[in-house]
């Protein structure tokens, strides 16, 4: 034997760092200041092949994909769907280009990201108390800013929340009414309408949901 070469020639894609996702939330009330959260089970679509990847509960998704790979970021996750006028806000950005994502006025508007983290945030309380019950795992869908004022509702699966008016902000800017209307959804869920028939049981467990978490 006289030589050996090896005539394979490769280049392997850098893999991507870990992706940040946040937005700039209101976690008390539209008096206090905002503040940027990180935004848990949130929806990163491969555009390139439309997979799905969802951040973990520190707001972190790897994504070992491609430089230059575009990638959409959707107030949508594993446990709510934020929708104003049946539109989601998103954000697209190529692998590589950035290591955070900040959902902001630029792209998205203070009462459906403060929804999207409120969401979560009730989601997760419940499964702290009920860690086997999975009947509300599912992308809830959270309508901002429908026709009205002071008040949201909860009704078939879905919570809304009234745009401003009327002396009020918009009600998706209060965590308390969204944990509120969500609390309405784990009555509905949990325990039925052979539970929760009576409307003020059902409003005063709601209440209950909100003020314990």
């Amino acid at each position: 034997l006289l030589m050996r070469k090896n005539k394979v020639l490769y280049e392997a894609p850098p893999v991507q760092p870990i992706v940040s996702v946040s937005g700039d939330v209101l976690t008390t009330n539209p008096n206090n200041t905002s503040s940027i959260e990180k935004y848990k089970y949130l929806k990163a679509v491969d555009q390139s092949s439309n997979t799905n990847y969802y951040t973990d509960s520190n707001g972190d998704v790897n994504l070992s994909l491609s430089n230059g790979t575009s990638v959409r970021y959707k107030l949508e996750g594993l446990y709510a769907d934020v929708q104003t006028n049946n539109t989601t806000p998103d954000i697209y950005s190529n692998i590589g280009s950035s290591s955070t994502i900040l959902f902001d006025n630029s792209n998205s508007t203070m009462q459906e990201r403060t929804a999207y983290w409120a969401v979560n945030e009730i989601h997760d309380h419940m499964k702290n108390i009920f860690p086997t019950f999975t009947g509300l795992d599912f992308p809830m869908e959270t309508n901002i800013d429908e026709t009205g004022s002071c008040n949201a509702f909860y009704t078939a699966g879905t919570i809304n929340f009234y745009e401003q008016g009327g002396g009020c902000h918009a009600t998706a800017k209060i965590p308390d009414v969204v944990y509120h209307e969500y609390g309405h959804a784990i009555n509905d869920y949990r325990y039925g309408q052979n539970g929760m028939w009576n409307g003020g049981l059902n409003e005063g467990f709601a209440d209950v949901w909100a003020i314990s978490l």
